[in-house]
């Protein structure tokens, strides 16, 4: 089944209702969520109040559609526009080879600004990477890349080269059991990455056996590459709030092949 017919994303893009003032629910929580997104914040608390009236007259403004006290379907089109675009992009992508396409799809995604939106490791992006899931435990790393391996697989018409998952630990056996795993050494010490080509995926490394952080990884040579990563910051923190580009260290990091 093609990712945008999948039900947790076809909830997310669906239209909640002729919501007003006095409403509650999920449905008003995912109003409220779109319209932090789009700087038009509110408390995030599912109830339909005069604030978030305001939030949506001053967003509806902006993209000068009409507004008149009850959320219509454009202006929920307009709100959640940016997962659209994403959920969307197979049917644009251009025709590269499979690392070259998961990069070019990571890259798309970063150009959203994907966030967490109401809590840690919550709101509709991070639902999207966990498949419906979400809250503090919901580290969401290891979910981007596998949507944006899937999405990459669905454009070439081909399996994912390794079934994803949403645990990094997991993303490393399922690479060892395919041949697609290297060792950081091996890339910081024997001539860069070469080996991994366009485009792979990194696992920060806790210890040889545990992976703590993965994001894809490419321009990188013996001792830095660059990254999109989900769930991370400016500090490169493996429990962030956003997709983002970060450079980091070659040693401290193994890596699956996606050639």
């Amino acid at each position: 089944m093609a990712l945008h017919e999948q039900a947790y994303i076809r909830r997310e893009l669906e239209f909640p209702g002729p919501l007003s003032n006095g409403a509650s629910g999920a449905g008003a929580r995912r109003v409220q969520e779109w319209l932090g997104f789009h700087g038009n914040g509110t408390p995030i608390d599912g109830k339909f109040g005069p604030a978030t009236n305001r939030a949506i007259e001053a967003f509806a403004a902006h993209k000068q559609l009409s507004y008149a006290g009850t959320l219509n379907r454009d202006v929920w089109a307009a709100l959640t526009e940016p997962m659209a675009r994403v959920v969307g992009l197979p049917a644009k992508a251009p025709n590269k080879s499979y690392p070259q396409l998961v990069r070019w799809f990571a890259e798309q995604h970063l150009a959203e600004h994907p966030v967490e939106l109401g809590g840690a490791n919550r709101g509709p992006w991070v639902r999207m990477y966990m498949k419906g899931s979400e809250g503090e435990a919901m580290l969401w790393c290891a979910g981007f890349v596998s949507f944006v391996m899937q999405q990459a697989a669905e454009k070439a018409g081909r399996a994912a080269p390794i079934a994803g998952s949403f645990g990094c630990d997991e993303l490393a056996r399922q690479a060892k059991a395919a041949g697609r795993f290297v060792a950081g050494k091996s890339v910081a010490h024997n001539g860069g990455f070469g080996a991994l080509g366009a485009c792979g995926i990194f696992l920060v490394r806790k210890t040889s056996s545990d992976w703590i952080h993965t994001g894809f990884a490419f321009d990188g040579g013996e001792e830095s590459f660059l990254s999109i990563e989900g769930n991370t910051d400016h500090k490169g923190s493996a429990n962030g709030f956003e997709v983002a580009r970060r450079t980091r260290r070659t040693a401290a990091n193994d890596f699956i092949r996606l050639a």
